[in-house]
C-alpha cells in the first residue's frame, strides 16, 4: 500500500515552489481599507467542485484575483507529482 498524499503534502509543496520562484506565500494581502487584493504571481491550489472534483496547480495574474492554469486537475497524487515536475524544473531555471 502506497502513503497517501494529504492536502498539508500538497501545501508543503505549493509553499516550496513559491519560495522557489520568489512570489508570495500567500494569495491574498489585506489592505488598510480592509479590502483584500490579490498577489499576481503568487501559486495557488484550485479545487474543484463537485461537477469537475479534484485539484491543480494555478497562478495568480492579477489583483482581482485572476488564475492561469498550470496543471491540469487531477487527484492529490496526480497534482503532487505534477508539482514536484514543475518544482524540479523551476530549480532548472534558477541554478
Amino acid at each position: 500500500m502506497t502513503d497517501r498524499i494529504t492536502i498539508n503534502d500538497l501545501r508543503n509543496l505549493l509553499e516550496a515552489i513559491n519560495f522557489a520562484t520568489g512570489q508570495n506565500i500567500k494569495a491574498w494581502t489585506k489592505q488598510e481599507d480592509g479590502t483584500y487584493k490579490a498577489n499576481p504571481g503568487t501559486y495557488i491550489l484550485d479545487w474543484g467542485s463537485q461537477c469537475c472534483a479534484g485539484v491543480r496547480l494555478s497562478q495568480i495574474c492579477n489583483t482581482g484575483g485572476g488564475e492561469r492554469d498550470i496543471t491540469q486537475r487531477g487527484t492529490k497524487r496526480e497534482t503532487y507529482h505534477r508539482m514536484h515536475a514543475f518544482l524540479a524544473g523551476v530549480n532548472l531555471n534558477y541554478t
